[in-house]
């Protein structure tokens, strides 16, 4: 049985590496979004803050003081690293200068969506320890086209989604080791207090992390001899060490607020306050998120997570009295259920911006399937590998046909509905790259461009010199001829006026006849 399970083990971590690079390879080919440039721009100005610190340089650095210094530069303290190493190897000769920078931080985000993988594994193998099924569901969230799409490029959700999984994890080790063993490891300690600062550097919604640490304990110390007072009395030492190397950190990653830590209380108040006007087309409704019906999270995640898991969801109600007879399950399944409809029912309660789908909640995502698989484990233990294959096939054609738009994958209920009246899709802008290199075929190069992604598109033209027209500006009687190029949001605004479609992106879904409009171009004579 050990030779099996070594074995097992050997296979897997070989799919793995080649999972590795052919997804950093993807990557590579994959359009850049309207956020990244952005994100990138804040990152310089955190670069000159320390060059002015440190090298007492005295760079402009204004936008730091405004919301713009909010955000955290976690990542790119790691992608700036991958950046040197990909420039020095990659032809990039097809994409201006800035573009080439931008390009480089998707392996990063790659890198990040295989870690959290690894922990995905381990957390399973924690709740069902059955190495197999592990493994195989390990492939079958690995090749899930919704995240795989997102792991392609999206600089701000899989980091942090990645990094709550890793979290999870060594939370999960150091309650086992303290409720357990009544002793926590230094080093597991130290990484834990690490990976929690890390979190928060990426987005300051990692403060919510706390409300897990929170339900775990209570969890834990409900299912065990110990009292309350008796581990503050014992392990306070280890309360401060923990604290203390995590507001440290904190406040190293965010450079914007060296001058003032204190500032990272504002941060938090804003991003909680921070107002988007920004509207998603769910169920045919442009729903506003300063105002969203409860509806919106649950019908995103019914739409969007795979029918296994919704089964496993399912299943729950039916054999809830049986999978809590394990003290395991109780307090490790108890507290992943407690915390998903936690997290949910506050920000439902609060009333907070969601838009682009399930974009600011992607890491609550592993953890419903974490959950549902131990359910499917657990109530159809003898097929509950064979089940997660069947589905691993499926994913892989499907990521075949979506690519590079894995992202917008539906699952088999997408037959039910118009998808293109009923959902967003390519709400990233991820097709200007196909767009541009349309443009570039065209023998017409020198007239204006009206669009509203128009810096995913620039990166890839060979004419550098295009003229390009804010979107807002397109029934101002702009001089003729020109074009407008439309990716999926602005395509529900309507058609513009006298002009005629000669280009159009789309794709298919699995089980469905339907083209998705991705992306148009529109010559206007």
């Amino acid at each position: 049985m050990k030779k099996y399970y070594k074995l097992q083990d050997n296979y897997f971590y070989i799919f793995l590496i080649l999972f590795f690079i052919i997804g950093t390879i993807l990557s590579l080919n994959v359009g850049i979004t309207h956020d990244e440039a952005h994100s990138n721009w804040v990152w310089e100005l955190n670069k000159k803050k320390i060059s002015n610190i440190f090298l007492n340089t005295n760079h402009d650095i204004g936008y730091l003081d405004t919301y713009h210094g909010y955000y955290g530069v976690g990542f790119y303290f790691l992608s700036s690293l991958v950046e040197i190493f990909l420039l020095k190897i990659f032809d990039f000769s097809s994409i201006n200068q800035e573009g080439k920078i931008l390009l480089t931080k998707h392996p990063t985000v790659f890198i990040f969506f295989i870690f959290s993988g690894i922990y995905f594994r381990k957390l399973l193998l924690i709740l069902t320890s059955d190495k197999t099924f592990s493994n195989l569901s390990t492939i079958f969230y690995l090749t899930y086209p919704y995240l795989l799409g997102h792991s392609f490029f999206n600089i701000k959700d899989i980091p942090f989604m990645s990094v709550w999984l890793i979290c999870t994890y060594y939370l999960i080790k150091n309650l086992n080791n303290l409720f357990l063993a009544e002793q926590i490891k230094k080093k597991d300690l130290y990484i834990f207090s690490f990976i929690t600062a890390y979190l928060l550097s990426l987005r300051l919604s990692g403060v919510l992390i706390f409300i897990e640490y929170l339900i775990f304990f209570i969890f834990y110390l409900n299912n065990s001899k110990f009292k309350l007072r008796d581990i503050l009395k014992f392990q306070y030492k280890n309360l401060i060490k923990f604290f203390s190397i995590f507001l440290i950190l904190s406040y190293i990653f965010y450079p914007s607020f060296w001058n003032n830590p204190f500032n990272l209380l504002t941060a938090i108040k804003f991003m909680g306050e921070h107002i988007q006007t920004v509207c998603t087309t769910t169920l045919g409704n442009c729903m506003n998120a300063q105002n969203l019906p409860a509806s919106y999270i649950f019908i995103w995640l019914f739409f969007k997570l795979p029918l296994i898991i919704l089964l496993g969801l399912f299943t729950f109600a039916f054999i809830e009295k049986k999978i809590f007879l394990n003290k395991i399950n109780v307090i490790i399944l108890g507290s992943l259920i407690t915390l998903i409809f936690t997290i949910i029912f506050l920000l439902i309660l609060l009333n907070v911006n969601l838009y682009d789908e399930l974009r600011q909640i992607l890491f609550l995502v592993p953890l419903i399937i974490i959950t549902s698989l131990k359910i499917i484990h657990f109530a159809f233990k003898k097929i509950s590998s064979v089940l997660v294959v069947i589905f691993i096939f499926f994913f892989i054609v499907q990521n075949t046909k979506l690519y590079p738009y894995n992202y917008i994958w539906l699952n088999n209920f997408n037959f039910l509905l118009n998808v293109n009246k009923n959902f967003e899709l390519d709400y990233w802008g991820v097709s200007t790259k196909e767009v541009a290199n349309f443009m570039d075929s065209l023998e017409n190069k020198n007239e204006c461009i009206i669009s509203n992604r128009d810096n995913g598109i620039k990166f890839f033209l060979k004419n550098q010199e295009t003229c390009f027209i804010p979107f807002n500006n397109l029934h101002k009687g702009n001089k003729r001829p020109f074009y407008v190029i439309m990716t999926e949001r602005f395509l529900k605004k309507g058609v513009p006026n006298r002009c005629n479609l000669i280009y159009s992106e789309k794709k298919k879904l699995n089980f469905s006849n339907e083209n998705l409009n991705l992306a148009k171009i529109y010559r206007c004579d």
